[in-house]
């Protein structure tokens, strides 16, 4: 089973939510992410510190891709062999907090478990005024991205590879301890933005999410797109395009942007449309098909 056929069986006969954040009148954001050993990464590779960074980075996240701020959290640890040695506890507890206290946030509960691999879960509780949900996207909008995509997917090859190349340093950092786009929430907010979400599936399967909730065809032009130079010169567009765990935002307004908001590039890449929802990439002035999706967790044969 395909994952969304698995999240539409848990929920019945109930629509599953579309966002990745679930709205709580008045004011209230929640949404909850997880790393686990042997999919999300590899103690070879993430140091505890590196992991406690992650993981509010990827719940930081999806808070401001639907507008709002972080305030409490709720951490789920279940503890391997390895993680639970005291000396790992402490490092990952020191970079915790320190990277709560980056963003105001305060943990206020959560649950320990003895685990054969390291599994850990943030819940992360926010404030927001108006969410950006991925349904508020109107034909006549803008798609933009923020940053660049590739880095990622790279610096995943690269720790595969045990390379030691120092061209390579930048997109192994970005693969292991990627960075949520906060620093631009206020600058965004001063402009009309009817939808967003975070790039964690990459380009390819987060642009068809966004254009089915947002009920129009994106047609996206391959030239437009912010692909990294070093990751586009060493994988090709399709493996950019598919690259996950980026934490750029996507989303789509109806008014012409800055090509830069604090310091971050924000990059015009298509435009939504009436039509069957889908995306569509264009290239050259033809219609192009990516040879590939990105990651998928689960398959069809599963």
């Amino acid at each position: 089973m395909k994952e969304s056929e698995i999240i539409r069986t848990l929920f019945g006969t109930t629509p599953p939510p579309e966002d990745d954040c679930y709205f709580l009148a008045p004011n209230r954001l929640v949404t909850t992410d997880s790393l686990s050993e042997g999919t999300h990464f590899l103690h070879e590779w993430s140091s505890a510190p590196i992991l406690a960074r992650k993981l509010v980075e990827v719940n930081v996240s999806d808070i401001t891709a639907s507008g709002g701020r972080p305030k409490e959290c709720f951490l789920n640890l279940g503890l391997s062999p390895l993680s639970r040695k005291k000396e790992w506890i402490r490092a990952f507890s020191k970079e915790l907090r320190k990277s709560l206290e980056q963003y105001g946030m305060k943990l206020v509960g959560g649950d320990t478990f003895s685990a054969s691999k390291t599994q850990l879960t943030l819940t992360v509780v926010g404030t927001v005024e108006k969410p950006w949900l991925r349904s508020g996207g109107k034909p006549g909008d803008y798609l933009y991205i923020t940053g660049s995509l590739g880095k990622s997917q790279l610096g995943l090859q690269v720790l595969k590879k045990k390379s030691k190349d120092k061209r390579y340093q930048e997109t192994i950092a970005h693969h292991l301890s990627p960075k949520s786009r906060y620093a631009i929430l206020n600058f965004l907010k001063k402009f009309q933005i009817h939808a967003c979400m975070d790039i964690t599936d990459g380009l390819i399967q987060d642009a068809e999410r966004l254009a089915i909730t947002s009920k129009g065809k994106l047609k996206i032009q391959v030239e437009s797109i912010p692909l990294d130079p070093l990751a586009l010169s060493e994988l090709g567009f399709d493996l950019c395009l598919g690259s996950g765990e980026e934490l750029e935002l996507l989303f789509l307004s109806p008014e012409i942007l800055p090509t830069e908001l604090a310091g971050i590039p924000v990059t015009m890449v298509g435009k939504l449309e009436k039509g069957k929802p889908g995306v569509q990439f264009r290239k050259g002035g033809k219609i192009y098909v990516p040879k590939s999706r990105g990651f998928l967790h689960f398959t069809e044969e599963e």
